[in-house]
């Protein structure tokens, strides 16, 4: 059926609905069993055989798998049977992290839900979209994702940005009465709206006409299939410093071939180290670690209430260096409640005022009861909540009073606008009701510029004590539509919205992490005013740029430098909320923005970390932002922030880790064919080492607990790359100690008549020792290791302990002893090697004295 050529008591005789009552529970659950759930065609996971087979995709394992065959061809059995051990070895720990990574990413996608409001049983309720099946009456108001495809049964000024289909961004308003005749456009179907797109302003309600494939998008979700996101930026980046590594490691591995070429070495053995060696220092693992550590690091974001949408937001988190927060339920707790009511003209404020003022504070609303609810609950809006609240507590007769009105037309509440206006009619008599800013509802009244002034007093007299202002007219003389003049003013309503008791902490961590914080509010200059000076935001009004100044600031030019000192702006558009942010960014800040209406889009997108309201934010908000709040709590921005820091020091530490260990052993390598001794490390041994000592530290050092003084660090420059100079000191110093300490010891030992099966053995045993001490080494590049905390790093150091014993046990162990060319060494063979080893940590902490002396890096509490 064609519903766009149905009228609309067509269709809900159709679907068997109403829109009074909409469908029962039990038929909508008979409904999803036949129709199935509302969702998309999803792209087949890899199962666990197909990751495990993807681990053998790669250059280097080819290169491995070639070694083998060689040497089984030449009858190297032992050396063919130990390659593809590692081989496998390997696959099993990449198919674990990356599987696991997996689930976590599709446990994250899970937790950003839509949900719709849905009329059933006769009561407005909230569903998770999945549940949505035909014949259900759904609610649409701006900001709302469209979550199936609907006719509309009815429509107030409904505009619904439908660039899905169309590419263009252009607003579509739609008509519910229309009826279309014949073949129309799906982009041409005014009375129709589709899954997928976003309701730009008004109200409507429309009937779920397909769900999931059948939906418009459904047929084409092959084209539009995609997950929360591609590959992280830093991810790619990862996987290109792995690439010119590699190809700079086969530079000096080919160097290397033919100096063992010229020497005259055995091709084999020459063949079999160079495979080895190019396994070793190849940082291949990377570019998994790091997925590891960005999705763990996801994981635990979305357990302190943030949800990362975009991997490259945990990046970015690191960089902010301002937080351009809203005032309501993200600074405050969003529970607002009516504290007084301050009239007109007191004397004049009789029982009949009272009573229109009551009603105006119910019907120009659009709050729903709940009276399935133990006890009785309102939906909606906060402030239609508080006022409807305010006016029922008063007498319950107000709870039934929309039912003896009848709706002829209305103005639903668009920020932008910063008014609702209704228009009812009883028994013959017309009547319109305006709410909304003081300074708005007061242009629709009849009042003298003296009495206007007098208001606007008394406003800023409450609004400098923290309360939110709402302003109520009516007029009783109306015609068929709403006229925005002639009102009597009756008043406004003194709204109280308590702060959050961790606000005031949050912003004290965040400005002690170096992160300015300003407020971007719609609300009165005096109330934010208030609120700012009890968090230390602000604390003088010339902090504070609000209303006609903004107004001025824009058409002057919108000057950057005019703002850099202002912290609180009030009475802000959604377009100057965008051109603050603007300008914030060409001050050279990192600008972090909250949202949660539709018209925080354009702001959210042009942030550099954009945050969406998870609780009160719309759909359009959150499918814009990087970060969705799920408690809309500013202490949760600044806990995402410490977790962001968290996982970009970790992924520092991994790459630290990988580079210089690979580094050590060129170092080490390169050093014995220079001198022409032999070669310090058989193939086996080398392709041990990297097993042993990089298998999975460098995964668990990914998930390292926050370092001390984390917060207490500035914002990292956004351009800074992780390969900085910092990093590469630090690789140098680390490497060449490794490689030329080892060398060293390696040629003392031939020089000392050892033969050259007890030098490997001791050389790689010192090899290990090195590469499990510098696991501590790596943990932290600013701070002293005495200073470090050691009880959340447990699961690591018992795994840097475990290899180690694994490496002894094989020295011990007569078939390993074959494998690798083991053997037992002496206990002062041991205290000597352990205390060269841990030479090596205080190298590195030198380093770290030196570059604090020198003004470098200067090291926390150094």
């Amino acid at each position: 059926m064609e519903h766009h050529t149905s009228d609309v008591a067509s269709t809900l005789r159709h679907f068997k609905t109403t829109v009074q009552e909409g469908l029962e529970h039990e038929e909508a659950r008979r409904r999803l069993v036949h129709y199935g759930p509302n969702t998309l065609p999803r792209e087949k996971r890899r199962s666990l055989v197909e990751t495990f087979v993807g681990q053998f995709k790669s250059p280097i394992i080819y290169i491995l798998l070639v070694a083998a065959v060689v040497a089984f061809a030449i009858g190297e059995g032992t050396d063919a049977g130990f390659i593809l051990a590692v081989l496998i070895i390997n696959a099993l720990l990449g198919t674990y992290q990356e599987y696991a990574a997996a689930m976590k990413a599709e446990g994250l996608k899970q937790a950003i839900r839509t949900m719709a409001r849905v009329i059933r049983n006769g009561k407005t309720v909230e569903i998770d979209s999945v549940e949505l099946t035909p014949g259900d009456v759904v609610v649409l108001e701006s900001g709302s994702k469209v979550p199936a495809d609907l006719r509309l049964v009815q429509s107030v000024n409904l505009t619904v940005n439908e660039s899905l289909f169309t590419g263009e961004a252009l607003e579509v308003l739609k008509e519910a009465e229309l009826v279309h005749s014949g073949e129309v456009a799906v982009a041409d179907r005014k009375n129709m709206v589709y899954a997928g797109t976003y309701v730009a302003s008004g109200r409507g309600l429309g009937v779920v006409t397909a769900v999931g494939s059948a939906t418009e998008i459904g047929q084409i979700a092959t084209l539009l299939r995609e997950a929360i996101e591609g590959q992280a930026p830093l991810l790619v980046r990862m996987e290109r410093l792995s690439l010119t590594l590699a190809k700079a490691v086969g530079a000096v591995v080919a160097v290397l071939l033919l100096i063992g070429v010229a020497k005259g070495l055995d091709l084999y053995a020459l063949f079999l180290f160079a495979v080895a060696l190019a396994v070793s220092a190849i940082p291949e693992g990377l570019p998994v670690a790091i997925t590891v550590a960005l999705t763990s690091a996801s994981l635990t974001m979305s357990k302190r209430n943030v949800i990362v949408r975009k991997l490259s937001a945990i990046e970015a988190l690191g960089s902010c260096t301002l937080i351009a927060s809203d005032k309501t339920g993200t600074l405050t707790q969003n529970r607002l409640s009516v504290e007084a009511f301050v009239p007109h003209r007191e004397e004049h404020y009789g029982d009949e005022l009272r009573h229109v003022t009551r009603l105006a504070s119910v019907l120009c609303n659009e709050f729903t009861i709940d009276h399935d609810a133990r006890e009785r609950t309102f939906i909606g809006d906060q402030v239609d909540v508080a006022l409807a609240k305010h006016a029922i507590t008063a007498d319950e007769a107000y709870v039934l009073a929309a039912k003896d009105y009848r709706k002829v037309d209305e103005i639903p509440y668009e920020p932008q606008n910063r008014y609702s206006a209704i228009l009812v009619e009883k028994e013959g008599n017309a009547f319109e009701f305006v709410k909304g800013s003081v300074e708005t509802v007061l242009e629709f009244c009849d009042l003298e510029p003296s009495e206007r002034q007098r208001v606007l007093e008394e406003v800023n007299g409450w609004a400098a004590k923290g309360y939110r202002t709402i302003a109520l007219a009516f007029k009783s003389e109306a015609g068929e539509s709403i006229r925005l003049s002639g009102f009597t003013y009756l008043g406004f309503m003194a709204i109280i919205d308590p702060l959050r008791e961790e606000s005031k902490e949050a912003v004290r961590r965040a400005k002690k992490a170096g992160i300015a914080v300003a407020m971007v509010t719609g609300d009165h200059p005096h109330t934010a005013l208030f609120i700012a000076q009890q968090l230390g935001i602000a604390s003088s009004v010339a902090e504070v740029m609000a209303g006609d100044a903004l107004k001025r600031w824009e058409e002057e030019g919108a000057d950057p430098d005019r703002i850099a000192s202002v912290r609180v702006f009030a009475r802000v558009t959604p377009q100057q909320k965008q051109a603050i942010v603007a300008a914030f960014q060409e001050l050279g800040h990192f600008v972090a923005v909250t949202g949660d209406g539709v018209n925080d889009a354009p702001a959210l997108r042009r942030a550099n970390i954009g945050i969406a309201m998870g609780k009160s934010g719309t759909d359009i908000a959150r499918s814009t932002g990087e970060l969705i709040l799920t408690d809309d709590n500013f202490a949760s921005i600044v806990n995402g922030i410490e977790e962001g820091r968290r996982a970009y020091d970790n992924i520092r530490k991994v790459v630290f880790l990988l580079v210089s260990t690979g580094f050590a052993e060129i170092v080490l390598v390169m050093l014995a064919f220079a001198t022409g001794d032999p070669l310090p490390l058989l193939p086996v041994q080398l392709l041990w080492l990297n097993l042993v000592t990089n298998g999975i530290q460098d995964v668990m050092l990914g998930l390292e607990a926050a370092e001390p003084g984390l917060l207490q660090r500035p914002p990292r420059p956004p351009k800074e790359r992780i390969f900085n100079p910092l990093m590469l000191r630090r690789v140098l110093v680390s490497g060449l100690y490794i490689g030329l300490v080892s060398y060293g010891i390696f040629f003392w030992l031939l020089q000392s008549g050892y033969g050259e099966f007890a030098a490997r053995n001791i050389t790689l045993l010192l090899m290990v020792l090195f590469e499990n001490v510098h696991v501590l080494n790596a943990r932290t590049e600013v701070n002293y290791l005495h200073r470090m905390r050691y009880g959340n790093s447990l699961p690591l150091l018992g795994l840097v302990a475990a290899t180690q014993l694994l490496h002894i046990g094989c020295m011990y162990w007569p078939p390993m002893q074959r494998v690798l060319s083991l053997e037992p060494v002496g206990l002062l063979s041991w205290l000597g090697l352990f205390a060269v080893a841990v030479g090596l940590m205080g190298v590195m902490e030198l380093d770290k004295w030196l570059s604090g002396r020198y003004g470098a890096v200067r090291p926390a509490g150094g």
